[in-house]
Formats: structure tokens, C-alpha cells, sequence
């Protein structure tokens, strides 16, 4: 009897959580052949600590309700066990379940988990911290530093951010090496990409593929402010790579080094990591049902 736990962030998205799980339970919960149980989290750090004790306890998967800082949460407990990860998007960006193509359409995410087709991905490090989807430094992570600290979400109040930290943000000197390879770049943003997109359908690494064992690292070169809305389009259209403002390398191990202690982003979560910065794939860490 396959064994379904629910882990919902309450505080994700602006959906109605009543309605979510009379889904669920029009899904599963008339089914003789399956076990299932819906839990609500209730302070950070909880729902990783029930998906550890649900992995423990045999179930065969954990499904995460919420948005990319919820997923990551989650699929940390779930990496590296037989346990896998079920998705129900109800996030602000949802960067990881539109990279896998899981519809954001509630019934019909459920009915993917119903299918039970499971398939390994891989996860990365940057530091001491986990990410499935995305991290970064430069303005982007500055940005995210920004939404993640005000009291209101959203793809507006993201763009309102963004807007603001233009007017004062300055290009960093990083130093970089891929693999073995060293170089130096003047950069307004560095992305390591496991996965195509920050979220909304943004690609900032279209070409990404969390199976290969590989990160794209995404360089925006010191690019000229009024260059900038022109780069707009490029992430929307999976046309960024191509951009003479590009560098896209790939890799397995990349360190870099800055002039000082910064914001970091991964997977829609913020803080403050130090002059160095160790990143690195973790292969087939992880099972997820798309």
C-alpha cells in the first residue's frame, strides 16, 4: 500500500488551502490502495524535520505544497533515501516545478504524483547550503535579500525591488574556477543554474538540465544600464545564452572569491555567506515524481 504524505507551507501562495485539500482527497482519499496524511507546517524548519521522520518511517513519497523555498525544505530530508519527492506548486516563482513541466494547475499536479513516475535529479551545494533550483550572487541575490525581507510576495513587488536596487547597484570583481579552470570577471550577476529558471518563466540557464551531473554557471558581464531592458525579453523567449552580455560555462566544482562578505540566493531563499564560496552538483541526489 503506497504510503502519501502532504507536507503544506500555510503561508505560500494566495491560493485557497481548504479547496487544495478537498483535491487531495478527491485524489487519494477514496482509494482503498493508498495511505495518506496531510500536514500543515507550523514554524520554518518544520517541515523538513516531518519529511525526515516521514522518510524514516517508510513512506514511499513526501509531496511538497508550496513554492521553492517549501520544496527545498523538504527535499533536503529526501535526499539520498528511497523516499521521493511529490510537488504541488503553489509558490510565487516556482522555478523547480515549471523547470520539470509540472502544471500549476492543483488537479492536475496531483494526478503526476498519482502516476508515480519517479525519476533521479540532482541537487547542488553552495557552501553549507542545499539548492534544487537555482543560487546566486551579485544583484539578483541583493534583490532577493530585498523581497525576501518585505512583508508583501509577488511578481510586482519583485519587479518594484529590482527597480529600486538598479539605481545604486554597482558591479562586483569575482574570481572564478570551473573544474580547474580559473578566470576573473567584472560581473552584475553570476547564476549556478541545476535546473533553466529563477521562476515565472524566467530562463536564466535554458539550456540547464538537473540529470547531467553538471551546473550551468551563468556570468552577466558588467553590462551597460541601458542594455538592460533589452535583456528582458532574452530570459522570457529561452534566448539569454545567446546574448554578447552572456558567459555560460559548465561544471561539477566551482569556488569563487570577492572582495567581501555578500548575499547569497538559492531556491527563492536568502542570506549572507563569506568571501568564499564553494559550490558544487550532488548527482542523482534526489527522486522526484514529474
Amino acid at each position: 500500500m503506497p504510503k502519501i504524505a502532504f507536507i503544506m507551507n500555510p503561508v505560500s501562495g494566495t491560493g485557497n488551502k481548504r479547496t487544495l485539500w478537498k483535491h487531495i482527497g478527491e485524489t487519494f482519499g477514496l482509494l482503498p490502495n493508498y495511505e495518506t496524511l496531510l500536514y500543515t507546517t507550523q514554524y520554518p524548519g518544520d517541515g523538513y524535520q516531518q519529511a525526515k521522520r516521514y522518510a524514516e518511517a517508510g513512506y514511499d513519497t513526501v509531496v511538497a505544497v508550496g513554492g521553492d523555498g517549501t520544496i527545498n525544505e523538504i527535499a533536503r530530508a529526501l535526499i539520498h533515501t528511497p523516499t521521493a519527492l511529490g510537488i504541488v506548486p503553489i509558490g510565487s516563482g516556482n522555478g523547480l516545478a515549471r523547470h520539470l513541466k509540472i502544471p500549476m494547475n492543483c488537479k492536475k499536479a496531483l494526478h503526476i504524483i498519482k502516476q508515480s513516475r519517479i525519476q533521479p535529479t540532482d541537487a547542488a551545494r553552495i557552501n553549507n547550503k542545499i539548492f534544487f533550483c537555482t543560487a546566486g550572487i551579485g544583484f539578483d541575490a541583493l534583490v532577493g535579500h530585498l523581497f525576501n525581507t518585505s512583508k508583501t510576495r509577488g511578481l510586482s513587488k519583485y519587479i518594484k525591488h529590482s527597480t529600486t536596487a538598479l539605481l545604486h547597484y554597482t558591479p562586483q570583481e569575482y574570481r572564478l574556477h570551473i573544474d580547474g579552470q580559473s578566470l576573473l570577471r567584472t560581473a552584475f550577476l553570476i547564476t549556478f543554474a541545476n535546473a533553466s529558471q529563477w521562476g515565472n518563466n524566467a530562463y536564466v540557464a535554458p539550456l540547464a538540465d538537473n540529470h547531467d551531473g553538471k551546473l550551468d554557471i551563468v556570468i552577466w558581464k558588467n553590462i551597460p544600464r541601458s542594455d538592460l531592458p533589452f535583456m528582458l525579453p532574452k530570459l522570457f523567449n529561452k534566448s539569454l545564452h545567446r546574448s554578447p552580455h552572456i558567459d555560460t560555462f559548465r561544471g561539477r566544482y566551482i569556488t569563487v572569491e570577492r572582495a567581501h562578505d555578500d548575499y547569497v540566493h538559492f531556491d527563492g531563499e536568502s542570506c549572507t555567506m563569506g568571501k568564499k564560496l564553494y559550490i558544487e552538483i550532488i548527482p542523482h541526489a534526489l527522486n522526484v515524481l514529474f
